[in-house]
């Protein structure tokens, strides 16, 4: 036996069933399947139960709902829905009429073809369909009752009550339907509008894991999605695919001292430059605070260094920022697929390594990646290991250059020049110090080196040499971290060592960039009594405000002047005018490099005070120095 629906979960499901259609039609030819699997089991019950007497016409309307189901489309779907409905309730109404009129089972079929003639939302199927069933209801009463219809139900019901009873149910129900409708669609309003927020709000996560907020450019991830698209694409089209990253000059520093504010505006307004380089071909990201990058497909590389050139003069343009007129700086680094990689991986790994060699250039300049890159960054992360090891199990040792009085030609003081004992071999500064300030490790290797200087010159004062004096030289590095002062006092004070034994090497290029950092520490440690030298003047800035302002003690020449003044009277005008300078200012001047007696006894006339180089001794370890100071002294 037929049953219509008896639950409001049962509804709830086939509302929700029926939202989830993508189209009409595809709610109608739901429908129809519906009633094609109903009208199976009515063939099957038919056959069973009742020899078979409706099967033929159940299975005419299976096929015709089969032929309607071929007919439906967009422009036919109510027409087509109209005819299943009246084509089921028509069939229930001939049954009964046939059978046990208000009594047989095929009125059951009425609440599907109300509930289904609802939820089309069609009033023009509703209003009918529900009149057709009231007046099926009295029409079998008086067919009943004159005879027309043989009930085969036998009870002292009236007919015409049954009938009353059925419309009055039929109504109702009808009614109910409409209500739970209706409250079912409100549901599933407020659910599609939650799914609406869901799916804005997932849209809005995505688009933050996936583009920038600052600028709305789409970010590191992004551009790793779309890599595989672009190599795609250049494959086809048979173009080379370039990776260029664009690394901005001192963005840090712009932070730091005009704000943050006044950085992000800068960030946006280039964003708008880059974001006109886009076409068919050019997609920007980015991929880093101070980093962009560019996917661009070009024919060649004449056209790849066309749109480097391109990059640099859209970055470099003058900006006007909150009454700043600021030039930005850049370096470009660019790796190439096929040639350097085929993923995101790969060629942004490369093209980091052509823009930290483009940095060893110039500024506003690039490179395209080159293994010997690669490989130069292999070797210094290695060399960085060792010296971590290095640092760890005490590899390092100081060696002691003389510094000679001109006037007597004795010892008074020692440059401390640090070596590196790695398995009995010797290496020299220059080939790990660039390493050690890159990595930071620098730091830890000067610490240590202050310290043991400071040690070993407190053991030649203990030994009877109290004028000497040693001389340490600092890196950059060094000050940034604004801890420098206390490790020197710390030293001084564990070694017994009176400050102004100690003097620290400084170079010009130190005071470029950050002067007043730099000067407060050197203030603090100068007030101490500790002295300050300014090496290797003349090869950099040589700006004598620097020599005023840092309370230098020191003026030391750099031996490319003093090895050949005496064949080159240029570099010998060039001394002369160093030593007149300092002594004016009241600085104690070091000639370095020097090698003969000649070239000293030239420098004692024209006024040096000291001097340092191969003539007395070259860089000795510490118990050589301490020897040839133990025989000058016998």
């Amino acid at each position: 036996m037929l049953k219509p629906p008896s639950s409001f979960k049962q509804i709830a499901a086939t509302v929700l069933l029926f939202q989830d259609m993508k189209s009409r039609v595809a709610q109608v030819r739901a429908v129809i399947g519906v009633f094609i699997i109903l009208f199976l089991f009515i063939s099957i019950s038919d056959l069973l139960h009742s020899n078979g007497e409706w099967i033929i016409e159940s299975l005419a309307i299976i096929g015709l709902l089969l032929g309607l189901t071929w007919l439906l489309n967009g422009d036919t779907s109510n027409i087509v829905a109209g005819m299943v409905l009246w084509t089921v309730a028509i069939f229930a109404l001939s049954k009964a009429f046939y059978y046990d009129g208000l009594y047989d089972t095929s009125l059951l079929l009425y609440p599907f073809v109300l509930i289904f003639a609802v939820f089309f939302g069609s009033w023009a199927m509703v209003l009918p369909l529900t009149l057709f069933m009231f007046l099926s209801f009295f029409g079998l009463a008086y067919a009943v009752t004159t005879e027309l219809v043989v009930s085969n139900v036998s009870t002292h019901y009236s007919v015409w009550a049954k009938a009353i009873d059925m419309a009055a149910i039929i109504a109702v129900y009808g009614l109910g339907i409409v209500v739970i409708t209706r409250f079912m669609k409100g549901l599933i309003a407020k659910l599609s509008r939650q799914k609406a927020l869901d799916q804005a709000a997932r849209k809005e996560s995505e688009r933050r894991m996936l583009y920038d907020d600052l600028t709305g450019l789409p970010n590191n991830q992004k551009c790793k999605a779309d890599l595989n698209l672009h190599l795609s694409n250049s494959r086809k089209n048979g173009s080379i695919l370039s990776f260029i990253t664009l690394h901005m000059n001192d963005f840090n520093w712009i932070n730091a001292t005009l704000g943050h504010d006044f950085g992000s505006e800068l960030l946006v307004q280039l964003t708008r430059r880059f974001l006109k380089l886009e076409d068919d071909s050019t997609f920007v990201y980015r991929t880093g605070g101070a980093e962009f990058t560019f996917i661009k497909q070009v024919r060649d590389f004449a056209a790849l260094n066309d749109f480097c050139h391109q990059a640099i003069r859209t970055t470099t343009l003058p900006l006007s920022l909150s009454d700043y007129d600021y030039d930005v700086g850049c370096w470009l680094g660019a790796a190439v697929a096929p040639f350097d990689g085929n993923d995101f991986v790969e060629l942004y790994k490369k093209a980091q390594f052509a823009v930290y060699k483009a940095k060893e250039t110039e500024l506003n300049s690039y490179q395209f990646y080159e293994r010997q890159m690669e490989e130069s960054t292999s070797q210094r992360l290695a060399m960085v290991k060792e010296l971590k090891h290095a640092i760890e199990h005490n590899e390092f040792e100081l060696y002691y250059q003389p510094k000679v009085e001109l006037a007597s030609n004795l010892f008074v003081g020692a440059e401390a020049l640090i070596r590196w004992n790695k398995n009995g071999a010797i290496i020299p500064p220059n080939t790990f110090i660039p390493v050690a300030e890159h990595s930071g490790l620098i730091v830890e290797i000067g610490k240590w080196a202050i310290e043991t200087a400071c040690a070993e010159c407190a053991k030649w004062h203990q030994l009877g040499f109290a004028r000497m004096t040693v001389a340490v030289n600092l890196s950059p590095v060094q000050f940034k971290r604004g801890n420098l002062p206390n490790h020197v006092f710390r030293a001084l004070q564990k070694h017994q060592l009176d400050a102004s034994m100690l003097e620290l090497e400084i170079t010009e290029s130190l005071f470029i960039e950050d002067a007043v950092h730099v000067k407060q520490q050197i203030h603090t440690m100068a007030q101490k009594g500790v002295n300050f030298a300014i090496d290797d003047f003349g090869t950099g800035y040589s700006n004598l405000n620097y020599l005023a302002n840092f309370n230098a003690s020191t003026l030391k020449i750099d031996m490319s002047f003093v090895r050949n003044m005496l064949s080159n009277p240029q570099q010998q005008h060039i001394v002369n005018a160093i030593i007149k300078m300092s002594s004016a200012m009241g600085l104690v001047n070091v000639a370095e490099g020097i090698e003969d007696a000649e070239t000293a006894a030239e420098l004692k006339t024209q006024g040096c005070a000291y001097g340092q180089g191969y003539f007395w001794a070259p860089p000795l370890p510490c118990a050589e120095f301490l020897s040839r100071l133990q025989q000058q002294s016998a």
